[in-house]
């Protein structure tokens, strides 16, 4: 596949493909090898392209955001890494809602929405993320998801057609969004906004950012929280009742002012940090009967980690 794939890329002639890139300096969590390939499509016509054949001949990909919530194997990635970095930007609003591109990222979609007083969004202040990432696991905080924000999202199918859906044919779950086909590419999301005062937007963005700055993880080496929280548990609360906060194995430690995230705290491998999440996962089984349910996304083999 990956040969047929080589032939692809040399007839379309396309200057957005890398070869052998390092993930270590893409991700927030700074591990892992290498990535087959890296694509950065210019235009949307060059990722439709290129997503249809990927799809049409079952080559193994990822979609890479700014690199948070995820884990890639010290043993690299074994397919594409598709990211939309280099599409065009949008930021566009009309009559109340908020068309945004899926690579652009969080904090400066905030900084759009408190200089033109537009709220709705603040409850994502601080997070890591792109606003296709976000989308894509409908992130939250603060009582607040993208669900109950979301109008419409405009995504790229596997046939390489690009379709809006209105929020009505998406299914939204707990850290979670289902879409009507099992293959896609979300390109944009429009959120419902309200036009108001731009310092009470920028008050309680400021307000969002400072709760997640005290616990001490603002500037760490971190994709965030590691587990799921259930419908009657709060992971990061188990695994502190398991005396894990400040457990470490090499340079991955878990965090001591906040049970559910891992840092990195200087030269971490992944196997490593994997080792850290199954220590986490089956002290909880063993102290609580719950099964842990994984936030961060794994790229890659892992078996070489073992336990």
């Amino acid at each position: 596949m990956i040969e047929k794939f080589e032939l692809f890329l040399e007839k379309q002639n396309l200057s957005c493909v890398k070869k052998e890139i390092s993930m270590k300096s893409l991700t927030t969590i700074k591990c892992g090898g290498k990535a087959d390939y890296l694509i950065e499509p210019d235009n949307y016509d060059e990722l439709s392209k290129i997503f249809k054949f990927i799809c049409g001949n079952n080559i193994l990909y990822q979609i890479l955001g700014n690199g948070s919530n995820v884990l890639v194997s010290d043993l690299g990635f074994p397919g594409v890494v598709i990211s939309l970095k280099n599409l065009p930007y949008l930021i566009e609003l009309h009559e109340g809602k908020l068309s945004v591109a899926a690579h652009i990222e969080l904090a400066h979609l905030q900084k759009k929405c408190i200089f033109e007083g537009l709220s709705g969004l603040e409850f994502l202040s601080g997070i890591p993320g792109t606003v296709g990432g976000i989308i894509a696991m409908n992130a939250g905080a603060f009582g607040h998801d993208v669900s109950s924000v979301i109008d419409s999202i405009k995504t790229v199918t596997h046939e390489g057609k690009i379709i809006n859906l209105r929020d009505e044919n998406i299914e939204f779950s707990y850290r979670k969004t289902k879409l009507p086909y099992e293959q896609y590419i979300i390109s944009e999301g429009t959120f419902n906004v309200q036009k108001t005062n731009m310092q009470k937007v920028k008050e309680l963005c400021d307000f969002y950012i400072s709760q997640r700055k005290s616990t001490n993880l603002w500037r760490a080496m971190t994709f965030g929280s590691t587990f799921k929280n259930g419908e009657d548990y709060y992971a990061g609360e188990l695994i502190e009742k398991c005396g894990l906060k400040g457990f470490s194995i090499g340079d991955a430690q878990i965090s001591k002012s906040h049970a559910n995230f891992i840092i990195n705290n200087g030269n971490a491998s992944s196997k490593e940090v994997y080792l850290l999440i199954q220590k986490m996962k089956d002290e909880v089984l063993e102290k609580f009967g719950k099964n842990l349910e994984l936030e961060v996304k794994l790229w890659g083999d892992f078996s070489y980690a073992g336990k």
